[in-house]
């Protein structure tokens, strides 16, 4: 029961974009890819991907991840241009992973110590 004060909700509109963009679970394991492992690749995510799930993910389905990310200030891509082709990369932004870790989405796992076994 509430007593006292009146409460209202008072939404964080980057927030709120940051959880929509999360509600997909290929978005989720290629922002788990690129927080342990960045900056990755277009392609190094997409063979991630098609190795994690085992199935062949089009260039325009992956895109189309990538661009939600992007648009919720989750990951930044940065373009490398050549003369033959134009690159892309991905990596985490600052405010995603300090926003993210605050409401308990991503977390820091301890790093385990190797394991020295004896041979007597």
């Amino acid at each position: 029961m509430c007593t006292g004060a009146n409460m209202t909700l008072k939404p964080d509109i980057k927030v709120m974009r940051m959880i929509k963009a999360l509600d997909s679970s290929m978005r989720m394991q290629i922002v788990n890819l690129v927080v342990n492992a960045s900056p990755v690749s277009f392609t190094g995510i997409q063979e991630h991907m098609e190795a994690v799930t085992g199935k062949t993910i089009s260039k325009g389905t992956l895109a189309y991840h990538l661009d939600i990310l992007v648009q919720g200030n989750i990951l930044k891509r940065e373009l490398s241009r050549n003369p033959d082709r134009t690159y892309s990369t991905y990596d985490t932004t600052e405010e995603a992973k300090k926003t993210l870790t605050a409401l308990g989405i991503l977390i820091e796992q301890e790093k385990k110590e190797p394991t020295i076994h004896s041979l007597n």
